[in-house]
C-alpha cells in the first residue's frame, strides 16, 4: 500500500473545448472538478494502476467538504 500526505490538497477545475480557435470565443462543452495537490495526484495515479493507496490531507471549510465528496 502506497500512503501519500498532501498539506496543501486542491481542486482542479477542468474545461473541454471542442477545438481551439485563435481570435474566437471559446465556449466549453463540459467541466469538471477532481481533487488535486501533488500527493493525491500520486495515489490517483497509483490507483489507476491497480495498486492500493491511501491519501492523507487536511479538508476543513466549504473547500474540504467538496474534497470529501470527491
Amino acid at each position: 500500500m502506497i500512503l501519500t500526505v498532501t498539506p496543501n490538497p486542491s481542486l482542479d477545475r477542468t474545461y473541454e473545448l471542442p477545438e481551439l480557435v485563435r481570435g474566437t470565443v471559446l465556449r466549453a462543452t463540459a467541466d469538471r472538478v477532481d481533487p488535486g495537490g501533488k500527493g493525491v495526484n500520486v495515489s490517483r495515479a497509483v490507483a489507476a494502476a491497480g495498486h492500493r493507496t491511501v491519501a492523507v490531507a487536511p479538508m476543513g471549510g466549504p473547500e474540504g467538504a467538496l474534497l470529501a465528496r470527491l
